[in-house]
């Protein structure tokens, strides 16, 4: 018990470190492109592999964002004040000034406004006229409601094509009004502005009044139009704010620059693209990959979980294989660079080998996990392409379902064809939903076409490899070995003829049963015809093979049960060095399980007489274990059931089906069958196959007249006529 202990232990720690090293390698091939790739590459440079992106890259195109801004800019007007208070300041101080004219000399006045004496002298002349103060207050009122601004024209011409913003500040509220720049008047055109209106609105003015005017207007006007910096600012940045960025889509498997071409000015912007998003750390990405393989290694650990540790230990080691496999061919696929965007991963890996390969050698349960898992795997390889889940998925059930019933290589090569055709529609499928070109969806039907090839050339390739390495009992294998010019089974033939043929009517029955009952019918076939190799090297004792006189009864009953026990473990020694699969070994190792040699028994309690207390039962039963699957409890019934049926005497029907029924009864109740599976509806269709078998087998014929009596009847009747 403490050996066994140690074993599952051991075990267990084997099998926790293989599913990290499983899970730490998947992790790092499938998540290899978050964990950052760099390209130090400029302007000039030369690149020395193919750049290809990863993925579908979208990226700001900065130069193109730019252009859009400067547009943006160049049509965003600035802002300028324009405080009407100033106009009512600036009138005012006309009015007060004409006002003084008539009250104060001209000398006061001169001081005060730091006018001319003359010029003022010349005013107050001009006011006699009662039209000369009303024009120069009209063309005051005219400049300053156009907005008066100290810039000069050609600092306004700046803003020629933005155009200018007047905030209109009045004592209740700010109006916005936009204005072009010739709308208002700059600081250095005050004069020519002030000529032009006189003249255009008052042509009685002679050329001396018109200078006076000129003059006392540049003195009194005051600008009321400001640049307003910092809400010019505000408007720019919220218009450039609106703006949306020029946005590119690199193509996944698209070259940005090929090995050897120079990094320009036309190419960098990519470049900059792929390489801000392959040289970041992407923790969340590696995170949620991480999360799915540990979720589906959960699951198929709890698929492959069962009471038998060792068979739990072997099978799940074995999917784990499969799968970093799988993991592993796929990753490889990914380097080839670039793959042309009509293609997707699940096209370009046979995945359908690796199912095929896994349902053959290891059956349902293996193949199904593969199935579900792989299309996954290949989803977050291939950069959550939905095309690969959606076609590795269709050629790895497809596969399941076209391996399904194979027994013959040649099956598998027929299953092909099943697979084909799924790769076909799938193709046709895809490339329909992402409208490819007929060139492009032809080329995606032959690829399909070769993935298809290639999975069962690699299956055919594959199978005999780990049926040797692993020796598993493959359908292909039991076929194989069920060839009676076997030379072992040619031996027997020869040295043990009776063995031959009762192996050869257990095989027969027993694979009957098997298929009857669902079980293993090629793996059943093949141990009952090796299940007695072991009596070849001492063929004379057992009785089928007797030509003569019965050895044993020169012999002692203890010995002969020596003999007897002994066939079973030469025949696992014989199976051992012929490599024969470890399930057949087990059914030779089975398939008398406990049972007792009834007649050997018999024999020693007649010799010891009365002193029976001399013997012990437990000496003349094999040493077993008792079948352990339903395939060694159908040897083991068939192999009793055809050595019984030889001493039958008039073997009618009734009497073989009481016959078959006692023995299976007789091995039910001395528990030969309890650690086995069968049931007893089981042992119920057992015993009607049998029966069926052996009645064929045992049947009558009528006894047909030979030539001397038909000629004898021919001459009776020609006398009588």
């Amino acid at each position: 018990m403490i050996k066994i202990k140690t074993s599952n232990k051991l075990n267990k720690l084997y099998l926790a470190v293989i599913v990290f090293v499983t899970f730490v390698i998947s992790l790092w091939l499938i998540a290899k492109p978050y964990f950052g790739v760099k390209y130090n590459y400029k302007i000039g440079d030369i690149v020395q592999e193919d750049i290809v992106s990863p993925r579908n890259i979208t990226y700001i195109n900065v130069k193109e964002t730019e252009k859009r801004i400067a547009e943006v800019k160049s049509r965003v007007p600035v802002v300028f004040d324009y405080r009407e208070r100033i106009n009512n300041e600036v009138i005012g101080t006309l009015n007060r000034f004409f006002n003084q004219l008539e009250v104060v000399n001209s000398e006061e006045l001169s001081r005060e406004y730091g006018l001319d004496v003359n010029l003022i002298n010349n005013v107050k002349k001009y006011l006699e006229n009662e039209s000369f103060r009303r024009n120069v207050l009209d063309i005051a009122s005219h400049i300053m409601n156009k907005g008066f601004t100290n810039l000069k024209r050609s600092d306004l011409n700046k803003f020629k094509d933005r155009g200018i913003l007047l905030n209109k500040i009045k004592e209740s509220e700010i109006v916005q009004e936009k204005v072009g720049i010739n709308q208002i008047a700059a600081g250095n055109e005050i004069e020519n502005l002030v000529k032009t209106y006189l003249r255009d609105n008052f042509i009685t003015l002679n050329r001396t009044q018109i200078k006076s005017i000129v003059k006392i207007i540049q003195k009194f006007l005051r600008p009321n139009l400001f640049f307003n910096k910092e809400e010019s600012s505000k408007l720019m940045e919220s218009e450039v704010t609106k703006v949306q960025p020029v946005y590119n889509t690199i193509k996944k498997g698209a070259v940005v620059i090929r090995r050897g071409e120079e990094v320009d000015r036309f190419n960098s912007p990519k470049l900059e693209a792929i390489t801000q998003y392959t040289n970041k750390f992407n923790a969340r990405a590696i995170s949620g990959i991480g999360i799915i393989l540990m979720f589906l290694m959960f699951l198929t650990f709890m698929v492959f979980r069962t009471n038998d540790k060792e068979k739990f230990f072997k099978d799940y080691g074995i999917f784990l294989l499969f799968f970093l496999i799988t993991v592993l061919y796929s990753y490889l696929i990914t380097l080839i660079k670039p793959i042309p965007h009509y293609l997707n991963l699940a096209v370009l890996a046979p995945s359908a080998a690796v199912i095929m390969t896994a349902e053959i050698l290891f059956h349902r349960k293996c193949s199904l996990a593969l199935a579900i898992v792989v299309p996954i795997v290949l989803l977050l390889i291939s950069g959550n392409d939905p095309y690969t889940l959606i076609f590795s998925m269709g050629s790895a059930f497809v596969s399941l379902y076209a391996v399904e019933k194979a027994e013959k290589r040649i099956d598998l090569l027929k299953s092909s064809f099943y697979i084909l055709g799924a790769n076909l529609l799938m193709a046709v499928g895809i490339g329909m939903l992402k409208e490819l070109n007929f060139r492009e969806l032809l080329l995606l039907m032959l690829w399909s076409v070769g993935n298809g090839v290639v999975s069962v050339i690699l299956t055919l390739g594959i199978i005999p490899f780990f049926e040797i390495l692993l020796n598993i009992p493959t359908n292909f294998r039991l076929l194989e070995l069920s060839d009676l010019n076997n030379p072992i089974l040619k031996k027997m033939q020869i040295e043990a003829p009776g063995t031959y043929y009762h192996s050869i009517n257990v095989a027969n029955m027993a694979e009957n049963a098997a298929r009857y009952i669902k079980a293993n019918p090629l793996l059943v076939r093949v141990a009952a015809l090796y299940h007695d190799i072991g009596k070849i090297p001492n063929a004379e004792y057992f009785i089928e093979n007797n030509r003569g006189q019965n050895k044993h009864d020169l012999l002692k009953p203890s010995l002969s049960n020596s003999i007897l026990k002994a066939h079973i473990k030469i025949g696992v020694e014989m199976a051992q060095e012929m490599k024969l699969p470890k399930e057949v070994i087990d059914i030779i190792e089975q398939h008398h399980g406990t049972s007792l040699m009834k007649y050997f028994y018999h024999q020693a309690l007649k010799e010891k007489g009365l002193k029976n207390n001399d013997v012990d039962k437990r000496d003349y039963r094999y040493p077993g274990p008792k079948p352990q699957t339903r395939e060694a409890a159908i040897v083991m019934l068939a192999d009793s059931v055809e050595a019984a049926s030889r001493v039958l005497t008039n073997p009618s029907a009734k009497r073989i089906e009481q016959m078959v029924k006692d023995i299976i009864e007789s091995k039910f109740r001395d528990g030969q069958l309890n650690e086995s599976s069968l049931t007893l509806r089981g042992l119920m269709k057992i015993t009607v196959v049998f029966t069926k078998y052996l009645t064929g087998l045992f049947h009558t014929r009528i006894e047909y007249p030979d030539d001397k009596e038909i000629e004898q009847k021919e001459t009776e009747i020609k006398k009588e006529t």
